[in-house]
């Protein structure tokens, strides 16, 4: 299966790694082309579309060689590939440093590993910019870019910035860590803003995305929904999409090679009546080969019939070998093997075949058909397709497949035997009940596993992704038309300069200075009140302050600037620069209601630590800006739904707005302060209110459709105007005072 992409589309394959890899040997440069999933994914689709590859070539040696640039440039013109060429220092920074150093060890749970250099930092940086450059040098309109891996993760982001109309896609192919292991990443900020330049972002597990939206809220304050996550003015797709393989490149070879034929009647007849046992792995720790060796002892050890019986066939492809702990990785499994080996081998037997070397694929296929256990058992993976291997082989046949609950492959083989690879003795005895069963239960469990293998293969695998690249971008173009418009800067300040009388509204937290952890800590910035007098002394200029702050907050921090507008708790109470009195829009109000509501916000307060109540004239608002962002957003529409069963008969409403929970009267409205200002001052030629939260919104909900309506932030508004934050507000009121003095 193919995937169809719009004519018009070009798919843009990126990848650490080219579809080959340039050799130097003996004055002399050769290609050798990759055999993994990811090319045999890609191959097709890139034909299909008329595609191109980008990426590393995997040698940095003579860069300027004649033969060499033939070579790449022969690539470009004939197969679409286009090397991303990288200095020595920085590739090797960029790769076995921060790369496989510093986020494979810790992305695969391994923190004690992490080793972390500014050097090797700069270095990813730098290569991270290299890749973008060569995307923009080959860059078409309606590309749709796909980004594979942990080695790119800041490249969609850079690429945003340089391409914002770009269609960009991220696949992660490790596991994402839990949010309490990303966070020791240093420039975890960075990483996490470089992924979030995608329009769609894709794991191999819902578990992987959780860790990721955990992280996002953790590090970076964004909440999320299951599918997506908001950044700026875009909405981040967010998928579990597990990888496959294409199954018929090993059935055929199976089904119609003669090698491969021959290797497995070799096997059959070098191990008669004796039971295979079957690890495929490269030479990393992460796949737990010594947790395996040592398992393997035991089970030996406390199962005597079984020697003789079973033999462990151990293929160990070397990987990162310049790296010091893949040596010692090395060194131990060496002597693992020789320890087992010289402790139970018979003059006729012995436990372990070693292979220290990649196998072509008729042998590799071979093993897999005469495997009766394939023993599968990584201490972390982000999926492992040798597992899916082994069951694509295994057609008809009675394989038992032993898998460990921590690869991302075990999520949807539920019919393998899961293990904990860290639990040796558990592990042992799930093996003998393994190779215990009748050959009957082992073929109905391979055959529904087979059946899953076939169907969810890396063709389909492809195709979903890049349909759901494509909904995502679709999805952002028509967001951002529905979105309030960026302020148009210099038209609202000439329609401020041509104005004669001017109704400026303005919320205070969040709009005119940002949020704080503590209500009491969001003090007004020192250019502030400056700004606010100069504004009110204007006699053309009605300024309003409408915030849901308490009279108090205000009297304190704005209650000097003279002719300016109070409007506190969202327009409850208002003083007027005339009178100076606090006036309500309510008489004979009663706020008995609050000793109903109080013990269900202190019961809150309670169950969550670095929450706290604040207690005002016409509201109560529980506070959680400072408690566990996860726990508090969940408790926060726990109370709102609580509260909204209790205030179901009253003229009382729970909003859930930024970080709080606030209860009050529904005609505790801002618009109500715009309706105040039109009876006591003459009507606007100019009219402007800014605002970035919910209870805004009843505000520009108000105002006529030719006003100047601003909504702080990204999110969406029924404002018509968006703006970045309140620096940026407080800067444009400073061009409002510059441009009435001149």
């Amino acid at each position: 299966m193919i995937t169809k992409i719009n004519k018009q589309q070009r798919l843009v394959v990126v990848a650490n790694r080219l579809p080959f890899t340039l050799k130097h040997d003996n004055d002399e440069w050769r290609v050798e082309h990759s055999t993994g999933g990811l090319v045999t994914a890609m191959e097709p689709l890139l034909k299909n579309s008329d595609g191109i590859w980008i990426g590393w070539p995997g040698d940095s040696d003579n860069l300027d060689d004649p033969q060499r640039l033939k070579l790449l440039d022969d690539r470009g013109r004939l197969e679409g590939c286009f090397a991303v060429d990288l200095s020595p220092e920085v590739s090797y920074g960029f790769y076995e440093g921060y790369s496989n150093q510093t986020l494979w060890p810790l992305f695969h749970q391994f923190p004690s590993l992490l080793k972390f250099t500014p050097e090797y930092w700069h270095a990813y940086v730098e290569a991270n910019r290299c890749f973008r450059d060569m995307i923009l040098e080959h860059l078409q309109p309606d590309d749709l870019i796909w980004i594979h891996d942990y080695q790119l993760m800041l490249l969609p982001q850079m690429l945003r910035e340089a391409a914002p109309a770009a269609s960009i896609g991220f696949f992660l192919h490790t596991p994402f860590p839990s949010s309490s292991i990303f966070r020791l990443l240093p420039r975890r900020e960075e990483m996490l803003q470089g992924l979030l330049g995608a329009d769609y972002i894709a794991f191999h597990t819902y578990i992987y995305q959780q860790n990721f939206r955990n992280s996002v809220l953790r590090i970076l304050g964004l909440e999320s929904r299951m599918d997506s996550v908001k950044f700026g003015a875009r909405a981040v797709q967010l998928d579990a999409l597990p990888i496959g393989i294409a199954p018929d490149q090993f059935t055929d070879i199976l089904a119609h090679d003669e090698e491969t034929k021959d290797q497995l009647n070799r096997l059959k007849q070098r191990f008669p009546n004796r039971r295979i046992l079957l690890g495929v792995d490269r030479l990393d720790y992460t796949k737990g080969i010594p947790e395996r060796l040592r398992t393997y002892r035991r089970l030996l050890t406390e199962n005597p019939d079984l020697r003789g019986q079973i033999v462990l066939i151990q293929v160990a492809v070397p990987s990162r070998e310049d790296i010091p702990m893949y040596k010692e990785l090395r060194h131990e499994v060496d002597e693992l093997i020789g320890q087992i080996d010289g402790e139970f081998s018979t003059p006729d037997w012995t436990p372990i075949v070693y292979i220290r070397r990649n196998i072509p694929r008729p042998a590799l296929v071979a093993l897999y058909a005469a495997a009766d256990l394939a023993w599968i058992t990584p201490l972390a993976d982000g999926l492992n397709l040798v597992a899916k291997e082994y069951v694509a082989c295994q057609k008809g046949r009675a394989g038992a497949l032993v898998l460990s609950e921590f690869a991302g492959a075990a999520s949807e083989m539920g019919e393998a035997f899961l293990v904990n690879p860290y639990d040796d003795e558990r592990t042992a005895e799930i093996i003998k009940s393994a190779l215990s069963q009748s050959d009957d239960e082992r073929r109905e469990k391979m055959a529904a596993l087979h059946k899953r293998v076939v169907h969810n293969n890396v063709f389909k695998w492809s195709e979903r992704f890049l349909t759901g690249l494509c909904e995502a971008a679709t999805a952002r173009i028509e967001n951002i038309s529905n979105k309030p418009q960026a302020l148009p800067v210099a038209e609202i300040v000439a329609a401020y300069r041509k104005s004669t009388k001017r109704h400026l509204l303005l919320d205070y937290d969040g709009t005119l200075v940002c949020f704080s952890k503590r209500p009491q800590d969001a003090v007004p910035t020192s250019d502030l009140s400056p700004l606010l007098t100069r504004l009110a002394a204007d006699p053309s200029n009605s300024v309003a302050i409408v915030s849901g702050r308490s009279c108090a907050d205000l009297e304190r921090w704005l209650g000097d600037i003279e002719g300016l507008w109070l409007a506190a708790e969202h327009g409850a109470i208002i003083r007027s620069p005339v009178t100076m009195a606090w006036e309500t829009f309510r008489e004979n109000y009663s706020d008995e209601w609050k000793e109903r509501v109080r013990p269900i916000l202190e019961h809150f307060v309670d169950r969550t630590p670095g929450s706290l109540i604040e207690v005002k004239e016409f509201a109560l608002v529980w506070h959680y800006r400072m408690a566990d962002p996860v726990f508090g957003a969940w408790l926060a529409n726990e109370l709102v739904s609580t509260l909204e069963q209790l205030l179901a008969e009253t003229e009382l409403r729970a909003l859930h707005g930024n970080k709080i929970v606030e209860v009050k009267p529904v005609w505790v409205n801002k618009g109500e302060v715009l309706k105040r200002l039109a009876h006591v001052a003459p009507e606007p030629d100019f009219l402007l209110a800014a605002g970035d939260d919910r209870t805004d919104e009843d505000l520009f909900a108000c105002m006529p459709e030719d006003a100047w309506s601003m909504h702080i932030g990204d999110q969406d508004s029924r404002a018509r105007f968006c703006l970045g934050n309140p620096k940026d507000l407080r800067q444009l009121l400073g061009r409002f005072i510059e441009t009435n003095v001149c």
